[in-house]
């Protein structure tokens, strides 16, 4: 919020005063942001010589560009997301086949009225602890993919308010 986001922009030393930063630290972050595209930097030259310790730099937000990136990284993040988990689930295929085909049978046993306690043992200890974590990592897998998904709602509804 420090940075401003009208076409006029601020300066270096605005920054480092409305964020309560040291001059030097305002700097380096000013920076990172423009490396990263997060600022756009327009030049005021005082002299004709263009010589830059007479020049001012005036720092922006480009709106518009910054929601492109987020989106587009958000799009990259979920892609991510999605093929860990079919890795995981790929890796993991045979404990999972293992697994429905013994909740299949289970509940094919108790819609039979049989006992279905012989059947439960059919994954070991060891399978149902490693299904167990694969299990969770899926979860949470999901669990980004939402929050990431709530995320490119919300810049995609920010860029047709702004716009509109």
């Amino acid at each position: 919020a420090v940075v401003s986001t009208q076409s006029t922009g601020v300066e270096q030393k605005q920054v480092a005063e409305l964020a309560l930063l040291a001059y030097k630290d305002a700097k380096e972050l000013l920076y990172k942001l423009y490396t990263e595209h997060f600022l756009q930097i327009q030049e005021l030259h005082r002299t004709p010589d263009f010589c830059p310790t007479r020049t001012f730099y005036l720092f922006n937000v480009p709106i518009e560009k910054l929601r492109l990136k987020l989106l587009n990284t958000c799009y990259k993040a979920i892609f991510n997301l999605m093929a860990i988990r079919k890795e995981k689930l790929n890796d993991n295929a045979r404990l999972v086949d293992k697994s429905l085909r013994a909740d299949a049978a289970v509940l094919l046993a108790k819609q039979r009225g049989l006992s279905p306690d012989d059947l439960e043992d059919m994954l070991t200890s060891s399978e149902k602890k490693q299904l167990g974590s694969c299990m969770r990592i899926v979860k949470r897998l999901d669990l980004g993919e939402i929050n990431i998904l709530d995320s490119i709602c919300a810049l995609t509804h920010f860029g047709t308010s702004a716009v509109g």
